[in-house]
């Protein structure tokens, strides 16, 4: 058998690993894809609008953080070859389609659901597990959005808030908002998540869904017992009636654990079925400090679901939902997040959803292309 070998030959760029990811883009059919979720953004000028977020996502993973970094890349005119433009634009006009891209809320959440549909598609997944989460961005400026609010690693400082649903399994965003600061991340949280759920469910993929508990509410319950698809994994704040019941409650360990469980059902006035509240409590270190009205020696973790399993899997699972802070950190120290503002909070949004756009992309990558030959 003869084989016949082709040769490509590209001029050197000290940004080689951009050939792969542009090689990539053009694989999934990025710009087919963005052109359907956003149609016509403006006439198109020397480069489209879905050309000049390609190049930006290039731009992070070179490390570039700020958007006049784009700079970086115009020096070097292989770029133009491996992003398909004829010239490198300037930062202002890749503001002015960000302007345009931060006014379309239902366009970027479209993109994120639909380039995540094709990778479960791609990897034959039926089961995900989604984490919501949210994290404050502060800023030192007084752009429009930044406001006094909800920053614990600051406080009051002037932020923003972002929140974001990432599927554990893949490493990707399926959503994210951005809000001013003075917004809680449970703000509208149903009107957000049902585009993505309904999307799901049509998809016939399972969901576990994790949460903390500043999205508890009887009202978010109730939304997701109406999906057939969907298991979930909520904190429960510790109100005084549950502080008096968990510690009535008799607890036992599994396999020799340091932590002990207990369980136990609601169902009063549901028409969905029971509730189960799970509780872990493990002995708080010694030597540490007991509030004055606190007799009790343990630490306590309340967690409900509508799934009826051993207390021990459903309190194990949902303390898997710690990854998400790793992704959260690596948004902000890789991928720019909270960096890249503007004064205007459209091109603000943009910015931040085109940070976590770049971090699904690579996410994608790696799923697809590299993991499944390592």
């Amino acid at each position: 058998m003869k084989v016949k070998y082709k040769t490509k030959t590209l001029k050197a760029t000290p940004f080689g690993g951009l050939y792969v990811f542009t090689e990539f883009l053009h694989q999934i059919g990025f710009h087919k894809r963005f052109t359907a979720c956003f149609e016509k953004l403006r006439k198109v000028r020397q480069s489209s609008p879905s050309q000049n977020i390609a190049l930006l996502a290039g731009m992070i993973i070179a490390g570039g953080e700020r958007l006049y970094d784009i700079g970086r890349l115009a020096n070097d005119q292989t770029i133009g070859e491996l992003f398909d433009i004829n010239s490198m634009p300037k930062d202002t006009t890749l503001r002015d389609d960000l302007y345009l891209i931060g006014q379309k809320d239902s366009a970027r959440e479209a993109l994120l659901l639909d380039l995540n549909l094709m990778l479960f598609e791609k990897l034959a997944l039926k089961t995900i597990t989604i984490d919501v989460d949210g994290t404050a961005l502060p800023v030192d400026g007084h752009q429009q959005g930044a406001e006094k609010g909800y920053c614990p690693a600051e406080q009051g400082a002037r932020c923003f808030q972002s929140s974001k649903a990432i599927c554990d399994e893949t490493e990707t965003v399926l959503a994210e908002w951005t809000f001013p600061g003075n917004t809680h991340c449970a703000k509208d949280i149903i009107v957000m998540l049902r585009p993505l759920l309904d999307r799901l469910k049509q998809a016939e993929i399972k969901i576990k869904l994790r949460m903390d508990a500043g999205y508890h509410s009887d009202a978010l319950f109730r939304v997701l017992e109406s999906y057939p698809n969907i298991s979930y994994e909520i904190a429960v704040p510790q109100h005084d009636w549950l502080k008096d019941k968990i510690r009535a409650l008799p607890y036992r360990s599994y396999h020799s654990s340091e932590q002990q469980y207990c369980s136990f059902a609601y169902g009063s006035d549901l028409n969905c079925g029971f509730r189960y509240y799970i509780v872990e409590r493990s002995l708080k270190p010694v030597g540490s400090q007991n509030d004055l009205f606190d007799q009790d020696n343990y630490n306590y973790c309340v967690v409900v679901s509508n799934q009826d399993r051993q207390p021990q899997v459903i309190s194990r699972s949902y303390n898997k939902r710690g990854r998400v802070e790793k992704h959260i950190e690596e948004l902000k120290n890789q991928y720019a997040l909270g960096k890249m503002i503007s004064g205007n909070f459209d091109v603000t949004k943009a910015l931040c959803w085109f940070c976590h756009l770049a971090f699904t992309l690579i996410g994608m990558l790696r799923q697809i292309e590299f993991r499944k030959k390592i």
